[in-house]
């Protein structure tokens, strides 16, 4: 447990991905962030069978999924795409979706929380000025004084520097919640030039899931997201092939689509609709890509999804990519 705690503390974008992996026995390995993770599970115990890896990376999860720091609502995000609306299977004795879901929930919540804009009250002198100006070693008072003055000084700046960083959180989720309701306002998409609604419904997925991340302040999102697109026009009806939707999106789109910066966040596991985007991409728009897509992320090449849980799933990993 120790390991467990230790690994859940300290595990990055990196380290969360071979988790993930591991928890949801995925067959694509990250070789190097495995090995190191699997080591710091193991800690002082040994080498870890695989059944015995697998299980502490699920526990690592769900602690991690207990806290409220940014990476626990990177995880929540993670496991929800992962997963892939039911797609994947999870065979642990904890219901990690369940957990990731309702981390995702709370901490969208508690991301957009009003901080309180109220200074905190201001230090004052410890070092009384004409004690120590009286003081019969002149230069010793001096020095009291200096150090009382410099920490009344710090003391100042740093309160200031708080209020900075909580009145700009303040106008980044106002900021936020206003550039989303004036986008769905005006029903319109930016990339298109087209009504919500005149989208043909396999690109309105994507395309608005990606212009409601545009407008997002931070992970996981805001908890809403799905609401959002739904008023978008992006419904909850009949399933729609995942590879057709895919298809069916221009090339000139997907090249905007991941900056070459971010290219290595795409992932087979974690984001298996841009690894679709991605191979799509690799072959110029033709295809070809969907059995080696299928192959590689262990998904039926005809599995189906409603439009608005691939737009759900696109939004989150668009946010993933982004971090």
């Amino acid at each position: 447990w120790t390991a467990v705690e230790a690994t859940a503390a300290s595990a990055a974008h990196d380290g969360l991905e071979a988790l993930i992996r591991a928890a949801f026995r995925s067959k694509q390995q990250a070789t190097a962030a495995t090995a190191a993770i699997r080591a710091k599970l193991a800690g002082q115990g040994g080498a870890l069978g695989d059944e015995e890896f697998r299980l502490l990376a699920a526990a690592t999860l769900a602690r991690i999924l207990q806290g409220e720091e940014p990476t626990a609502a990177l995880t929540a995000i993670m496991i929800g795409t992962t997963h892939l609306g039911g797609l994947r299977a999870l065979k642990q004795p904890m219901d990690l979706i369940s957990l990731a879901r309702s981390a995702r929930t709370a901490l969208a919540r508690s991301t957009r929380r009003r901080p309180q804009l109220k200074p905190a009250p201001a230090a004052s002198l410890t070092v009384d000025p004409r004690e120590a100006v009286e003081k019969v070693d002149a230069k010793e008072g001096i020095e009291a004084l200096a150090a009382a003055c410099s920490s009344v000084i710090e003391g100042l700046a740093q309160r200031q520097a708080e209020f900075e960083r909580q009145a700009l959180r303040y106008i980044s989720i106002q900021d936020e919640e206003l550039n989303m309701l004036w986008w769905l306002q005006g029903g319109r998409s930016d990339f298109l030039n087209l009504s919500f609604s005149e989208i043909p419904r396999e690109l309105r997925p994507f395309v608005l899931a990606r212009e409601l991340v545009q407008v997002t302040y931070a992970i996981p999102g805001v908890s809403a997201a799905e609401a959002l697109l739904a008023r978008a026009s992006v419904d909850d009806a009949e399933p729609i092939d995942i590879t057709a939707a895919v298809q069916a999106v221009s090339v000139d789109w997907l090249k905007t689509l991941v900056s070459d910066e971010r290219a290595s966040k795409v992932s087979p596991v974690t984001t298996p609709l841009h690894e679709a985007f991605k191979r799509r991409l690799e072959v110029d728009g033709a295809d070809t890509w969907i059995p080696t897509w299928a192959a590689v992320c262990d998904i039926e090449a005809t599995a189906k999804l409603s439009p608005l849980r691939l737009a759900d799933l696109c939004y989150c990993e668009q946010l993933i990519i982004r971090k």
